[in-house]
């Protein structure tokens, strides 16, 4: 066996790390970290062990095998930053991306998986956008993508995207990023949502975001966008965002029925029944030409009069849903005993608790499938006497 020094920079770019950031936790110089990576020098048996608790793997990870197979491009992550310039951050999300597509793949070999659909809505989507993105095609592309997920209830949307095959997980990305999607090369579609606390309307409104990005924007190359570029295409996102969740019939018969349009507070009912911020309903009405600029400029004064522009009303009520997906598919796998703790040690040679921490599972997800603690030699236990009757 020999050390594969792609992997050691592999786990090093998963976790953030810099060059110089892993030098100083297992106290070597950052040359040394280099030579590692690029196979020019062996590690001690302790460092190979510093890296084993660094990274939650085990030795044979990076002694066996190869790095995870890059299965997309920095270029093609749709991220909503107001830290764009950060390549740097691309490419760790890239590699991210790298692991969890091919564990998911890997759990995904034990199960029949049915075709999940979303190659078909892309299909149709394709169709009717026909070489431009303005209004009118991004509202049809809306109408048809709600149609297709089945969509009634604006709280199953997370359930919904699942079940036609993408792939959503959460992951912290830092205060600049709400969320990024992507397709990969082998055509699994991902949205990673950041893990900050957000209400449940502000997390639909990402899903729906990136959404839009996966179907209106999966041929573009991001780095190739100029600032006016990327400005139009996250403003395509926001408007299929807000035409897909707040369809225009129902939403224009139900806001017309508002008694004061200007005041926020006569928007909750909207807001339970739509799953959208208070916020978003007025922009997107005004932008449809149901509020007035007078009516608009009088709402954004009383938002931030009442203080909502930092938490609306029920944003403490509503809970947010999480995904559930790829954790249904490891707990599925472990209960029926497809896969035991070991079978991650021997075949991908990783702990729990890299699979906790990449699939943000609950610290403790693998604890009930730890085996039984048992005594490997019953000639080492010490027989306590027979109690005897006196008679």
């Amino acid at each position: 066996m020999r050390f594969i020094g792609s992997k050691l920079k592999a786990l090093r770019e998963l976790n953030g790390y810099t060059r110089k950031d892993l030098s100083v936790q297992i106290e070597v110089t950052e040359q040394a970290v280099w030579q590692y990576e690029t196979d020019n020098v062996m590690p001690k048996i302790e460092i190979l062990n510093a890296f084993q608790k660094i990274f939650n793997v085990d030795m044979a990870f990076l002694l066996s095998g190869n790095a995870p197979k890059h299965v997309v491009h920095e270029a093609k992550i749709a991220f909503r930053t107001t830290d764009r310039s950060s390549r740097k951050k691309t490419k760790l999300e890239a590699r991210y991306l790298d692991f969890a597509d091919g564990l998911t793949s890997y759990f995904e070999k034990f199960v029949s998986v049915r075709p999940a659909g979303f190659d078909k809505l892309q299909q149709m989507v394709q169709i009717k956008l026909s070489g431009t993105n303005n209004l009118i095609k991004i509202r049809e592309v809306a109408k048809i993508t709600r149609q297709f997920l089945g969509l009634q209830d604006n709280h199953d949307l997370m359930a919904k995207l699942e079940q036609v095959g993408i792939y959503i997980v959460e992951k912290d990305l830092g205060v600049h990023i709400d969320a990024y999607s992507t397709i990969t090369d082998n055509g699994h579609a991902w949205i990673v949502l950041g893990s900050i606390k957000k209400s449940s309307v502000r997390r639909n409104f990402d899903l729906a975001h990136e959404l839009g990005h996966l179907l209106l924007h999966n041929a573009i190359d991001f780095d190739e966008l100029t600032a006016a570029e990327y400005k139009q295409i996250e403003h395509e996102a926001h408007t299929f965002a807000a035409e897909f969740l707040l369809p225009i019939e129902d939403f224009t018969a139900d806001f017309k029925k508002l008694y004061r349009r200007s005041n926020p507070d006569y928007y909750l009912d909207l807001k339970r029944k739509y799953q959208v911020s208070i916020v978003a309903m007025a922009m997107h009405a005004y932008a449809l030409g149901l509020m007035s600029y007078q009516e608009q400029r009088y709402f954004f004064g009383q938002r931030t009069k009442k203080g909502y522009k930092i938490m609306e009303p029920l944003d403490d009520q509503i809970v947010p849903v999480r995904p559930g997906k790829i954790r249904a598919l490891i707990a599925l796998l472990f209960n029926q005993q497809v896969l035991t703790l070991r079978d991650l040690s021997n075949h991908l040679h990783v702990r729990p608790t890299f699979i906790a921490q990449l699939f943000a599972l609950e610290p403790n997800f693998f604890a009930k499938y730890q085996p039984q603690q048992r005594y490997a030699n019953m000639q080492n236990v010490i027989p306590f006497p027979r109690r005897f009757s006196k008679d």
